[in-house]
């Protein structure tokens, strides 16, 4: 009996792992790969992110301008952010070079593949 039990937890198990290695890449990922493509007409002078519970914005994550029509890649550590839902949902921030600014509530960085700023 013990053995039979055994033997069925076994293959459930068996079963069950290709499952669970089909939904890790994507449910548990823990880098997150974005770009942002600059479509403003003019120049940006920062990327800000937050959680949307949080007042503050978080440093600026571009290393130099990113000029009109131009974009750039990022990625990151969700765990090192703790954004809303797992690190995924941020608020996004975008300066330009005549002090203007756009912002983006609540995005989720993990579905989104790219920030399109006009």
């Amino acid at each position: 009996m013990v053995n039979k039990l055994l033997s069925k937890l076994t293959i459930a198990v068996g079963l069950s792992l290709p499952l669970v290695a089909l939904a890790a890449p994507s449910v548990f990922a823990q880098i997150v790969k974005l770009s942002v493509v600059n479509n403003s007409g003019k120049t940006m002078t920062a990327v800000y992110m937050s959680p949307p519970d949080q007042d503050t914005w978080g440093k600026n994550e571009l290393d130099t301008p990113l000029a009109d029509r131009e974009k750039e890649d990022f990625e990151w550590n969700r765990a090192d952010y703790g954004g809303s839902e797992g690190g995924c949902v941020f608020d996004v921030k975008a300066e330009y070079s005549d002090g203007k600014s756009t912002e983006l509530d609540a995005v989720d960085l993990c579905k989104e593949t790219a920030l399109n700023f006009n």
